[in-house]
């Protein structure tokens, strides 16, 4: 039996991971975090196909957390999806996309079969 990919789903507003984590399950092995030092040692603990992020958390936000990945060959590898709240200006966004790693960036209103068509695209 094939291995299924592993994501990993960080973002402090629990009800939003809840509804990412179970669009996901069906097809993919799931972690969830709730900031970026979680997120950084879920992705070093076992091998991640996808980080699904948003910007704003407490201890290590996104921007904080992208920028400790590209110190890791282990991590700055892995494909990230950021699904934010935020309402990004032209700034913000070109802050974000600078991390090769970013594959997207998601208004979180976007809705969940848009995020899950993002996430089929990044892997």
């Amino acid at each position: 039996m094939e291995e299924r990919q592993r994501i990993v789903v960080l973002d402090d507003n629990e009800v939003f991971a809840a509804l990412i984590t179970a669009a996901l399950e069906p097809d993919y092995n799931v972690a969830v975090g709730l900031n970026g030092l979680q997120g950084i040692t879920l992705c070093l603990e076992s091998h991640t196909d996808l980080v699904l992020t948003d910007i704003g958390m407490p201890d290590l936000d996104g921007i904080q957390m992208l920028k400790e990945f590209q110190k890791n060959p282990r991590l700055s590898g892995i494909p990230v999806i950021v699904v934010t709240a935020t309402h990004f200006n032209t700034r913000n966004r070109a802050d974000v996309n600078r991390y090769p790693q970013v594959r997207s960036i998601i208004s979180k209103t976007s809705g969940i079969d848009f995020i899950m068509l993002e996430v089929r695209k990044a892997l």
